[in-house]
């Protein structure tokens, strides 16, 4: 996991690393002094599938303030949670509406950053660190991606990707190879060779999460593939349990590679205008 830091002042960026680092031992932090080269370290780690889990920015900077360097962020990497350190407590009101996660007033201390982390996470430093380590976390807002202790889960094939990330959108509710293929292959009739190559990408998707150690979470029976919603800390799960800051996370983005997902996509626009 990666946390990123920016901030014009070197000896407060230095110092706010240095936080992160004693609360985040296991996790790589990376400090900028400059806007444009932390969104391109930043699309770097995106390009790469790597999770950028928070990101904290000082408000007043030279140049691209913190609130528009937020802005620009949250399109490159939407489920990053934004916090802002700043100096001046006249700026909470415009960094919430951009769905900000946290505001920490200067100077900043070990303490009132792991305050923040817990009003944002609801529980403490211990909690998050065993929660990191052998949670899932599922990312649906932006693009789908897959997070088993920290690490992204890996899948040999693309369509077995999709396949766990159609299961997750059925919130539990189980599918036969019929409904798996008409997702997969919008445009190709249900026929042997079709019905021989879902069950070649059923049986990769399987493989690929015994390999991350999460098959568990999988419900197969005869003609029938489901999840267990219960396994997964799921940023679409959270929005439609009414979770607060799953609903802000939401910025009209879900699933973002998979045509399919566009009737989900319907349903939370309209959850979220309602909100």
């Amino acid at each position: 996991m990666h946390l990123i830091a920016v901030d014009d002042e070197r000896p407060v960026l230095q110092g706010l690393i240095h936080i992160l680092e004693e609360l985040f031992p296991q996790d790589y932090v990376h400090g900028f002094t400059g806007q444009e080269e932390a969104l391109i370290y930043a699309g770097e780690l995106v390009k790469k599938n790597e999770e950028i889990e928070y990101a904290f920015f000082d408000i007043m900077m030279q140049g691209m303030s913190g609130l528009e360097l937020a802005k620009e962020f949250k399109t490159l990497s939407p489920a990053t949670k934004i916090l802002f350190v700043t100096g001046y407590d006249n700026f909470a009101l415009e960094a919430f509406k951009i769905h900000a996660r946290g505001y920490i007033l200067k100077p900043v201390t070990k303490e009132l950053v792991e305050e923040e982390l817990h009003n944002i996470e609801g529980y403490s430093k211990d909690e998050r660190e065993n929660r990191k380590n052998n949670g899932i976390r599922v990312q649906t807002f932006g693009n789908f991606d897959v997070f088993a202790g920290g690490k992204p889960v890996y899948f040999s094939r693309s369509k077995a990707k999709e396949l766990f990330a159609f299961l997750i959108d059925r919130k539990g509710s189980g599918v036969n190879s019929a409904e798996i293929s008409a997702a997969l292959w919008e445009d190709k009739a249900y026929d042997r060779n079709l019905r021989n190559q879902t069950q070649t990408v059923i049986s990769q998707m399987i493989r690929n999460l015994k390999d991350a150690g999460i098959d568990h979470c999988v419900i197969r029976k005869w003609n029938y593939l489901a999840v267990d919603p219960a396994c997964f800390n799921c940023d679409y799960y959270n929005f439609l349990a009414g979770d607060l800051m799953a609903i802000n996370s939401y910025t009209g983005e879900y699933m973002s590679n998979y045509s399919w997902a566009e009737f989900t996509v319907a349903y939370l626009d309209e959850t979220r205008f309602r909100e």
